[in-house]
């Protein structure tokens, strides 16, 4: 296997370009108050000028990174959310803080306190999946809003709390755990219209990935707790099972019903769909030391690359989340673990097309496509707006470690 330091894959022209357009987005982004709380507001932009002070320190981007933050805890102050999720509360609020806290020398009050709010959140969910694993909101332990999401926050921090994780990858007497019935399902959510007789949430955001990735990056720093890698097995041997491969290869669909994977398109996305899958089986395989899922998981990610670009169902979106950006990152992590030339080649591919999705008569540079419903709007945040694809670009194309993407449950 190659080795694990991290290296720019694009070369030349292309990797300059790459750096200033994502310095134009960033000197777009300088400034506005974007008072959404969480990481797709202003502690989204927060880690993207941390990035660029990593990358290029005494050029002020630390100042504007201190702004920036100090907008996100005033959001939250504003608005009054008490809401501990990674990209919808003050968990993405502390990420940004501890990316900025130049290894803990800096921000440590605000830090401290946003600690044991989020620690005391984790540790009653936790709680309740120990006590009662099956039959729960899939919200509540995946990475947006839950237990999988907080969980990797707090083993950055050294604090994680994994016993209500391992006890939902489990399995009961007639299903695994992570099953989510029709009535824990979100009435406004598009899952509950399409799957009206309950889920298994196959999706990175949302589904078992989350869980499974955060135990195994947790395995592979060495915090371990009872039952965790027979947990880490179960959960990627049903997601092995789960496949609903194509023409092209091995596949995903976003969601699993209990008679099997509907025939529904699936996403070569971040979010839902097989690079998500993959790169998370990648992690299960490499925290247990299972060859055989390591293969999968590159095969899964060449079969990305061999479906026709408009079968990738990501269409024209730029985005971490759902779109092109969210896919490069990816694509990245595989080209530096493995060395393939077909993920290297994909960087380059990749690059362009995000390159050619840029709108300079937007005030951001890079707008946002909902995944629903496709609708287009300016957005500056990290996972679905402008900060996300400015740190893409800069990890494809500068030397610095894109460390900021642990809150992908991509490192």
């Amino acid at each position: 296997m190659p080795d694990a330091g991290w290296r720019p894959i694009l070369t030349g022209q292309l990797a300059l370009a790459a750096t200033e357009r994502a310095l134009e987005v960033a000197g777009r982004l300088r400034g506005r108050n974007d008072a959404e709380p969480g990481l797709d507001g202003s502690a989204g932009k927060a880690v993207l000028f941390g990035q660029l002070d990593r990358i290029a320190p005494g050029e002020g981007w630390d100042r504007h990174a201190h702004v920036a933050l100090t907008d996100a805890v005033r959001a939250i102050e504003d608005t009054g959310r008490n809401h501990p999720g990674l990209f919808v509360g003050h968990t993405g609020v502390a990420a940004a803080g501890a990316y900025l806290s130049r290894g803990g020398t800096r921000y440590g009050g605000l830090l401290a306190t946003l600690d044991e709010q989020i620690a005391v959140a984790a540790a009653g969910l936790s709680e309740v999946f120990v006590e009662t694993p099956a039959h729960q909101s899939f919200e509540a332990f995946d990475l947006i809003y839950g237990l999988a999401g907080t969980n990797r926050y707090l083993l950055a921090r050294g604090r994680p709390d994994l016993a209500g994780l391992v006890a939902l990858c489990d399995s009961g007497p007639d299903e695994p755990n992570w099953f989510t019935p029709p009535e824990a399902i979100r009435e406004d959510t598009a899952i509950a219209q399409w799957y009206d007789g309950g889920v298994y949430n196959c999706g990175l955001a949302h589904g078992i990935p989350g869980p499974l990735a955060t135990l195994s990056i947790a395995l592979s720093h060495g915090y371990v707790v009872p039952r965790q890698a027979e947990a880490i097995a179960r959960v990627a041997e049903w997601l092995t099972a789960q496949r609903a491969d194509d023409e092209w290869g091995a596949n995903w669909t976003s969601c699993v019903t209990p008679n099997g994977p509907p025939e529904v398109p699936a996403h070569s996305a971040w979010c839902y769909g097989s690079p998500g899958v993959a790169h998370t089986l990648w992690l299960a395989g490499t925290a247990i030391d299972d060859a055989k899922l390591r293969e999968l998981a590159i095969e899964a990610m060449a079969a990305v690359y061999r479906r026709p670009w408009s079968v990738r169902n990501i269409g024209d979106s730029p985005g971490l989340c759902h779109g092109v950006a969210g896919l490069l990152q990816i694509t990245l992590r595989f080209a530096n673990a493995t060395g393939e030339p077909l993920f290297t080649e994909a960087v380059n591919e990749l690059t362009e097309h995000l390159l050619g999705l840029y709108r300079p008569e937007l005030s951001t540079g890079y707008f946002s496509r909902n995944g629903s419903n496709g609708v287009i709007r300016e957005h500056p945040g990290l996972l679905d707006g402008a900060a996300g694809v400015a740190l893409a670009l800069l990890a494809a194309s500068t030397p610095t470690e894109p460390v900021w993407d642990h809150v992908l449950l991509l490192s």
